[in-house]
Order: structure tokens, then sequence, then C-alpha cells
């Protein structure tokens, strides 16, 4: 809609003016149409258009003029209709009335012009205009005047020694000051984990503080531990006079000067009212901003807080920089992917600073983990307690992806804790581990794990290892004494301790699960990298000092991020509610094709619903409202030129992460049915078998007794059949939306009761071998090509092998010899080490030298399974039926 410009100030500005503490009409803050030629800006003496008009004298009038709390002048706006460019048509003409103040005052104002959607504000003796979200208020304004008068040169004020000490430390903050002092308001600083993030910014945050270029500022976090980090090792060691604050929901203090908070909590608070409907936060509520591990949370749903918030902008992050997805970098501004400042995890470790563990990667795998679960697998006792329980035998043909998903293995456990005890950094003593972490899947597993503890381990009580979790009430409690206290020895944690948590004396890191986020992988790995130098508790270490530390693999996470350094990329980073819209604009281009008028209809309408949900008062909505006018004006659909679905596209997709009060399961079960229908009408049965296990996942949730879900148990019973399924077309995709999407609030955390099973497991697979009677360690792919090097270099010269070649018997002088040749210095092969090498428990020295000359295959260990199941079925085939057995 095209308003001019009275109603554009009338209907839009006025408004957002009012929002931010200036009332049209409030003449001690705020006067309109102030002539800038006749007024008396020094006597503050103002004249409007309406006592200046009919003169003779030289008028200019400037839209309006804001005052500060003495009644000066401190900001003008240059107000334009909807439909104008405000820096192509206004800039001119608002420069010419602040010079026209600047004559009488000798001081410079604040510029802002507005067409009603956008703003622009210009500090004219600090930067060019930019685009900001929102006026500021009086007591914003004051602030920045006091700063452009008051500030000095960044790089005149020395960096203090008491906050950072470190000669890298001291030249990243040098080169964020250096580069702030040019004008630039945004930068990236990235630094390893452990090498001083908190301490580089609270000594930025120092020197802006007394160069006068920040009075307030923002240090906003991820997570609670960050948060409470920065407070208490940041704001209250090295600020202890300034005034600070820890923001919690609904709670702001003005008066701070120096804030923390988690960007959760902030979201909460910052797009509030009070109630005369003014924000509890402007624009310019903060001069700089920390944003902490910025990466994880800017091109996510909470972009909207950095550029709501018009502020020096920092970030900080202890992600690789090759890491770093392209956007984070082009959000700071850094100009070919090349961060403010980096300090690598290499470079730190080459100056000692953190702790290496590339050399100190121990990788294992039980038989369960490679093989899978299959019926011959279960021993026939757990077989019939899991018969009475109602599980089917034959129903037990789980990969070992499953493990702890769909199925879970005592001994499975038993076999990573017991392999782990055996090889762990162990302390001063030598009788206990150093501190350890071990990530589990989840609280289940972690349970298991803490069980296995305590079977095989009972001597200690109890004592030894802690579950850590979120859902704890006591977590922080746990935390703290993990940290300061000599036992636990171990905390098994399901995401708690994954970041943020500073343990320097953690020798030993447990992957029991995989992590597909390769930022989130490189985090969990930085909990083991803090230095000797820090270690408080010398006693809890290896020899009493920490050289390195350990990581022990048991899901092949290297390897998978050698083979996938992209990472998991089967979702897309974009907010759920944004892939809902996208699909449904799939449907509609589809039914636009076909020529299906009935379906256009069903689906426009809702696309039109998703728009006109957004919340119209959100800042982010607001300023692109003249779209969403236009998405919902019948119009759109008829003009000739425009491609209304592009236009959603681009437009409306974006802003769907604004919806409020979306229920997480709700939303997903909701973008599954959509992602059907978009697979039944493209035919795609790759995308229909995958979401055919996910909706019915979800549809297994809903628990039968609550009164809600009742009612729909006869069609919950159909869709879980298969024969449903055969046959489910796009109206019963629709269906499956409109009987259970509500309903999803109500869905229960796992679909089934993961299936338990008792019995051993066993390390089939191991990524470092030991070898010799030092007890060397190698890679084990490394050491196998080093013996099969050997073994094809000894065939052409060692009269056993020759023999072996020959198939001809070899004596027990023969086998002696070739062992002792074997097994001198540097390889040391034995029967026993390649075993383990090849992942063959009964191999022989023989077999081995004739499957590496390739004259022996050992069994596929699929096929051994399967003739053992073999076997079973013909050991109990009078229990099964036929169709069982098919």
């Amino acid at each position: 809609m095209d308003l001019n410009e009275f109603l554009t100030r009338k209907e839009k500005i006025d408004v957002l003016l009012k929002e931010q503490g200036w009332v049209v009409g409030d003449r001690s803050k705020i006067i309109v149409e102030v002539d800038t030629k006749q007024s008396d800006f020094r006597a503050q003496n103002y004249k409007t258009v309406a006592e200046t008009l009919k003169n003779d004298m030289e008028s200019k009038y400037v839209d309006y003029l804001l005052l500060d709390s003495h009644g000066a002048p401190i900001a003008i706006i240059e107000a334009k209709r909807t439909s104008k460019d405000p820096i192509l048509t206004a800039q001119k003409q608002a420069e010419e009335y602040a010079d026209d103040i600047k004559k009488q005052t000798s001081d410079d104002v604040f510029i802002f012009l507005s067409n009603g959607y956008e703003i622009w504000f210009w500090d004219r003796k600090r930067y060019g205009p930019r685009q900001v979200k929102g006026f500021f208020s009086q007591k914003d304004l004051e602030r920045l005047r006091f700063q452009v008068e008051a500030k000095t040169k960044l790089t005149d004020v020395e960096i203090e020694g008491r906050i950072v000490d470190r000669s890298k430390s001291v030249e990243c903050v040098k080169r964020v000051l250096e580069h702030i002092q040019k004008g630039n308001r945004k930068a990236l600083i990235v630094m390893a984990t452990g090498t001083g993030k908190t301490r580089v910014s609270m000594a930025i945050i120092d020197v802006l503080l007394k160069a006068g270029w920040a009075q307030k500022v923002l240090f906003l976090t991820d997570r609670r531990a960050l948060r409470n980090q920065a407070y208490d090792d940041g704001f209250k060691r090295f600020f202890p006079e300034e005034s600070k604050s820890k923001i919690f929901s609904g709670v702001f203090d003005k008066n701070a000067r120096l804030y923390v908070s988690t960007i959760q909590t902030f979201m909460e608070i910052y797009n509030q009212k009070d109630k005369s409907g003014k924000y509890l936060i402007s624009p310019g509520e903060f001069d700089v901003i920390f944003s902490d591990e910025a990466h994880r949370s800017i091109y996510n749903k909470w972009k909207d807080v950095f550029t709501y918030l018009d502020a020096i902008q920092i970030g900080l992050t202890a992600t690789p920089a090759d890491f770093i997805e392209r956007d984070t970098f082009r959000f700071f501004h850094c100009e070919n992917n090349v961060a403010t400042t980096l300090y690598s995890y290499e470079e730190a470790v080459k100056d000692g600073v953190l702790c290496d563990f590339r050399k100190n990667i121990s990788g294992a795998r039980t038989h369960f983990q490679i093989a899978g679960i299959k019926p011959a697998d279960v021993p026939s006792g757990e077989m019939r307690r899991l018969s009475d329980e109602g599980v089917d035998p034959f129903d037990m043909n789980f990969e070992g992806t499953d493990l702890e998903k769909k199925v879970a293995v005592k001994g499975t456990s038993e076999a990573l804790v017991r392999e782990f005890m055996d090889n762990c950094l162990m302390d001063q003593s030598g009788t206990l581990p150093a501190k350890s972490i071990i990530f589990a899947i989840s609280k289940k597993h972690a349970k298991r794990l803490w069980e296995a503890f305590e079977r095989l381990f009972p001597e200690y009580k109890g004592r030894l290892a802690r579950i850590i979790v979120s859902d704890d009430p006591r977590a922080q409690s746990s935390i703290d004494e993990f940290k300061k206290q000599s036992f636990p020895r171990v905390a098994i944690s399901v995401d708690m301790l994954d970041t943020g948590i500073d343990v320097p004396e953690v020798c030993n890191l447990v992957f029991a699960k995989p992590v597909f986020s390769r930022i989130k992988f490189w985090q969990m790995l930085g909990r083991g990298t803090r230095a000797n130098h820090v270690c408080t508790h010398k006693d809890w270490l290896p020899d009493g000092k920490k050289e390195y530390f350990k990581v022990f693999d048991f899901w092949d996470n290297f390897e998978y991020w050698d083979m996938h350094p992209e990472g998991d990329k089967t979702e897309s980073g974009e907010a759920i509610t944004s892939r809902i819209f996208l699909t449904r604009l799939k449907q509609l281009e589809f039914f636009l094709q076909s020529g299906d008028t009935e379906k256009v209809e069903q689906v426009k309408k809702k696309i039109i619903d998703d728009v006109a949900s957004l919340p119209k008062d959100s800042v982010s909505v607001r300023e692109n409202l003249k779209d969403v006018e236009k998405a919902l004006s019948p119009s759109l659909w008829d003009k000739v030129g425009v491609d209304p679905v592009e236009f959603l596209k681009k437009k409306m997709t974006p802003l769907m992460k604004y919806k409020q009060d979306v229920n997480l399961n709700e939303a997903s079960f909701t973008l599954k049915c959509e992602r059907l229908g978009v697979a039944l009408l493209v035919n795609d049965q790759k995308e229909l078998e995958r979401l055919k296990e996910k909706i019915g996942e979800m549809i297994e949730c809903l628990p039968d007794e609550l009164n809600v879900v009742k009612p729909k148990i006869p069609f919950k019973e159909k869709v879980l059949t298969h024969r449903f399924w055969e046959q489910v077309s796009f109206e019963e995709s629709q269906m499956l939306l409109t009987e259970f999407s509500r309903l999803m609030k109500y869905m229960a955390s796992e679909p089934r009761k993961t299936i338990v099973i008792d019995m051993d497991d066993v390390i089939q697979q191991r990524k470092l071998i030991e070898f010799g009677p030092d007890a060397k360690q190698e890679y084990v792919n490394v050491y196998k090509e080093k013996v099969e090097e050997r073994i094809k270099m000894l065939a052409r010269e060692h009269p056993a092998i020759y023999k072996i070649e020959r198939d001809e018997v070899l004596t027990e002088e023969d086998l002696h010899k070739l062992e002792e040749t074997l097994n001198s210095p540097e390889l040391y092969v034995t029967e026993d080490v390649l075993q383990k090498v090849f992942n063959q428990n009964r191999g022989t020295l023989v077999q081995f030298i004739k499957n590496i000359l390739g004259l022996y295959k050992f069994p596929d260990p699929e096929v051994r399974i399967k003739d053992a199941f073999n076997t079973y079925v013909i050991e109990h085939n009078k229990h099964y039926s036929a169709d069982q057995l098919n």
C-alpha cells in the first residue's frame, strides 16, 4: 500500500516513535515540522510551519525535531512517502537541515531517514548512514552524543596486562581494536578453546570503556554455562566497580553498564513492550555486543536479535576457520573468509598453550556395532524372555547403527567401559582413571554405561562415575564436584558437557556416540585441550603432568569426518516453519502446472493462512510489512509479469521463522505430511519409504490412554498397517495432517520401548594396535600396510613363505623360523597381533600370510552369522511357522 507523506508519518512513523518513548504532541521531547531557518536553536525557541508559513522570510521544515532531556536538539527525522527510497530522496535534504542547526549550536545532530518501512541512521561524525530496525530512545541518543564528544583513539589506550598476559592474546586484542578504529562495526575472533577468548573479550571491553567508545556492553552466549563463565570469570573479576546484570526472563535493568545473557533468554525479552507500548529494549540500547559461538545462531532463528540491535558486533568462536560457514564470515564483514583475528589449535599446541590429541586416538568397535544383531545372536533364555514380553524374536534384525536407539545390549556397554578402563590415561598413582568425559547417545544409554561401571568395578562403591544431564536439578552441583573434587573421575554426559565446560584436568574423552556436526565434534574435542600449566590438581594427572590427552572413538567419528567433511546435510538450517511453507509452494506449483483448480485453491488457502499468521508487531516482520501486505492482496495472483510463487518463495519464506507459538513436534509432523504429499505427487518412492517410517514412528508415539487420542485410535491402527501405505494418496496425506498434527503436542518421547538384551559383546576392531615388548602403538591401517609390505618382500626370499605359496606342508622348524623372522624389532608380527589387525579371532599365521598373498579369503562375518542362524533354525524349527521362517 502506497501512502503519501502525511499518512506515512501518521500511520507508520508516529507509531514507531511512540514505541521508543517519543510521543508526538509532547513538545518537551519531540516537535513536528520545525523551521530550521527561523528557529533559534541555541535559545531553544522552535518555530513550526504554523508560525512561519505565511511570512516572507526563508523557511525550511524538518519533519521531526527530537530533543534531549534539557530541551536541546539531538536528532532530526526526515520522512518520505512509503514508495520513496529514503536514501535517494531524503539524505541531502536532511543534511541541509542538520547544517542549519549546526550553524547556530556548533553541534552536529543525529539524522534519521524513513519512509515508514525503512529507517536509516546517520552519525555524521563517525560513520556513514546505516539501516536500523527502529528509532533510538532519548537516553540512547544522549549516550551516543557523549561518545562522539568524549571518545579518544583506541590505539592510545594501554592494554591491561592483568587481563591478557600472552603476546598472542595482546596481538588479537590489538587487531580487533585497530579494525574498529578504522570505522568497522563488525569483527570475528577465532580462537581455539582454551586460548583465552573470554580474557581477550574483557581486554577489548576495557579499552572501549576507557576510550569512551562504549558505555553499555552486552555479552550473549548460547548456553547458561558460558553465560556464567563470562559473568564470573569476566565481568566480576576484571570490572568489580562497574554495574553489571545477568538478564533473566522478563527482567531488564536499564541502569547497568555490563550485561550478560543467553541468546534464548534475550529472545524472550527484546521484543517485549511495557504497559505504555514502549519497547523494553531499543535498537540503540547497547554500544557493543559480544556473541560467544555466534556461528551456531546467527543464521538460525536468532538472527533477528543481531540485526535488531545497532551496535559494534564482535563474534567469538572456537570453531576452526575451515569449518565456519561462509554466511558467518559474511555477517561479520570478513573478506575472503578471513577472520579479523585468528589463533588456531595447531598454533596454540605449538606454543604450548594447548594439549594435543592427534597421536592418541584409540578407535574400537564391538562385534554388534559392526555386524548388527540377528535372531541367531540372542541366547535362548533371552529369546524366551523377550517372547514373554511380546517381542517377536524374528523381528530382531538390527543394524549396528540401531544400537541405543531401537535396541540395546548390556554387553556392549560393558565392553566399551572395559576397553576404556584398560586403556585410559591414569592419575599420578596409576590406580585411578584421570578425569574423563564420556559422551553418551541418550539418558538411557548414559544410565546403561553407569550401570556397567557399577557391575564391573563395584570396589569404587558408586563414586567412580556420575551421570550429568540437563534435566537434573543438581546438574551444576555435579559439574562443580567433577571439576573440584577427586571423585567422580568419570562424567557421563548427554549434551551437557559438550561445550562451555572448563575442567583443565580432563585427560580422556570417550565418544560413545556418533556426532554428525563437525562444529560440535570439534567443540567436544575442546573439552580436553587445556594444557598442564592451567591444571591445579597435579595428582589427578598421569605422572603428575598433562602432556597430551587421549580420545576413545567408539563410533568411527574421525573416519566419518575424513569421508564427510561437510557433515550431515540431510536437513536444512532453515526454520522448520520456513520448510513447511516451501513444501506447500512446491505442491502449489504442481497443481498450477497440472491445472487442478480445486487443489490450487486448497493449497493457496494454507499458504495465505501462513502469511496472515505472521506477528505484525514483530520488529523483523514489520520491516517487511510492505511485502506481507502484497502477499495478502488478491491482486498478487492476477498481476501480469509477477510470478506469485517466486515472490512468496523469495519474500515470505524467510519470515516464516518468526511465527509464534510453534510446537516443534506438531511442526515436524506437519512438514513430514506435506513432504509426503509432494512425494506422492511426483512418485518419489524412495522419499515415500523414508517418510512412511518417520510418520509411523510419530503416530505410534501418541498415548492411547489420552482422551483426545482415543477417538483417533481406529484410524491410528489403520495408518500403522502396511496395507494403508501400499495405497496411500495425496488426499490421505492431508488427512493425516488434519487428524494427527494437533495431537503431536502430546507425543511421548519414544515411539517404542527400546529392546534391551542381556548378552555379552566383545571389542572386535581396534584402530590402535599394541605390539612388541614395549607395547608400541600404531594405527591399525598403517601397521597392516607395513606387515603386508614385509610379508610380500619376504615371499621372494624366505623358504617357509615359498612353501606356503605352493601349498606345501610346513614343518615345526619352518614355523619356528618364520615366527622368529616376523617377530623381529620394528613390527613384532605375531599370530595374536594379526588376529586383532584382521578382526579374525581364529585365524592362523599361515592363513594370514595366504590372505596377504591373495591365496586365501576369510569368511565374511555375515556368512558366519547366516550359517549360525541356519543351525539355530534347524535346531529350533518346531517353535516357528513357515511364514516366520520366510
